[in-house]
């Protein structure tokens, strides 16, 4: 989808006010999860849309949130990085192998998500 869809994209400079990386960016894998922590008050307009599409108890991966941005997955890891360093996000890691082998889990997540639909 172009950005006229969506309005204009901002500017990495501006999203992530003036840092290019932080030292909390290496955890982030386009696979991590995100939930919202902390208080939205009085940030940037991007930061609080990242989020309200992240509140507990909804967990999005990396990849999943900068698809629903509209934004490319560099942007959206380094601004993720910066709301790290200010504890205005949690993040873990997906299942573990172990755990996506699971075949009773698997059984458990198919069946929950029929009744979704």
């Amino acid at each position: 989808m172009t950005s006229r869809g969506r309005g204009r994209r901002p500017r990495l400079y501006a999203a992530t006010g003036g840092r290019s990386s932080t030292a909390r960016t290496s955890v982030l894998t386009m696979d991590t999860l995100i939930t919202a922590a902390g208080d939205d008050q009085g940030l940037p307009s991007e930061w609080r849309a990242v989020l309200d599409l992240c509140r507990p108890p909804r967990a999005l991966a990396v990849a999943e949130l900068a698809a629903r941005m509209g934004w490319r997955l560099t942007p959206m890891t380094r601004l993720l990085g910066v709301l790290l360093e200010r504890g205005l996000i949690h993040h873990r890691l997906p299942l573990s192998p172990a755990e996506t082998c699971n075949v009773v889990l698997l059984t458990r997540i198919r069946e929950c998500l029929a009744k979704q639909l």
